[in-house]
């Protein structure tokens, strides 16, 4: 078990308070996620032309009470795109700075949570020596495949963030067995993942910040352009497929997701939760009683009616 975490934004389109309250959120998630892996803890900042890595072997708990994490910090500014945290527990290989993640392989940075079962076979398909660490295997693959065939070979679970060819453009991506969350900052055009709904709400609360919180549906990668942020995140989405035998075994999972207190995204959860409603403005299905009917009689939630989405809209529209 490890944890991925994190934000993407759209550059210089934050304030002095919204970028000092996200380096507070940032710093509460990093703190709150230790609880899954204490091996190593590592990040990438990145601005539109520059990545910059960062990886120490403390807690990430220890690490946000050091000097190290003002270093950090310092590297978040307006023009910050992204910034990708890990923390991990090792199962495959040993526990040193250069199997930390994130990992930089050819024009791909990523953070992984998962297991890579047959690891060794992938890597000789691609005609790589077998990796110290199985998560290497996703991120070579992904390097020399488009996203969307990068996992077919794959047995395996994984949640998985990465940046390939643009730093302004976040990739996630959930298979069956491992959870993952985001939630939209759409006043600040701000993303924010981590790997469970308690981690995730923790850290707000902590820092003082409240926002809806979903759940991101399996076997659909995400692709975040946050130049395209606005009063949604506009995402797009691909279908991708792993080796079927693994999938089937551990089917459960999209069973037990359901009873999250996360919400789902619409395009990618073909049936609604029990006791959801979907919201007519950005679609997503949200609790019965956080659901009201605006003066053009559609469904309204809570986040859109005051999070300035709906100003000016027309019922004939």
């Amino acid at each position: 078990m490890c944890g991925i975490f994190g934000f993407a934004k759209t550059s210089d389109k934050q304030n002095d308070n919204q970028l000092e309250i996200l380096k507070r959120l940032l710093t509460e998630l990093t703190d709150e996620s230790s609880i899954r892996g204490t091996d190593s803890t590592g990040f990438s900042i990145m601005n539109p032309d520059t990545r910059y890595t960062f990886k120490t072997l403390m807690d990430s708990s220890e690490l946000v009470d050091s000097d190290d994490w003002s270093t950090i910090l310092n590297k978040i500014d307006r023009q910050t795109t992204i910034a990708m945290g890990h923390v991990r527990l090792a199962t495959t290989g040993s526990v040193k700075l250069e199997n930390a993640h994130p990992f930089n392989i050819g024009d791909v940075t990523g953070a992984h949570n998962g297991i890579i079962h047959n690891y060794n076979e992938v890597a000789s398909s691609m005609g790589k020596p077998s990796p110290d660490v199985d998560s290497q295997v996703l991120f070579q693959s992904l390097n020399r495949n488009h996203m969307s065939k990068a996992f077919e070979n794959i047995d395996g679970d994984f949640a998985i963030t990465w940046v390939k060819d643009s730093n302004r453009k976040l990739h996630i991506a959930r298979e069956s067995g491992r959870p993952m969350v985001v939630s939209y900052w759409k006043k600040a055009r701000v993303l924010f993942w981590a790997s469970t709904y308690k981690i995730m709400s923790d850290a707000m609360t902590r820092a003082g910040l409240r926002l809806p919180i979903h759940n991101v549906p399996k076997d659909f990668i995400y692709t975040y352009d946050t130049d395209m942020f606005d009063g949604r995140d506009n995402r797009e989405s691909v279908a991708f497929e792993t080796l079927s035998q693994f999938n089937k075994v551990n089917d459960w999972w999209s069973r037990y997701e359901y009873i999250s207190p996360a919400t789902h995204y619409l395009n990618a959860s073909k049936t609604e939760a029990p006791s959801t409603k979907r919201c007519d403005y950005c679609y997503v299905y949200v609790k019965q009683e956080e659901i009201w009917k605006d003066e053009c009689n559609r469904n309204v939630c809570w986040e859109c009616e005051y999070g300035d989405v709906i100003g000016g809209t027309s019922c004939g529209g």
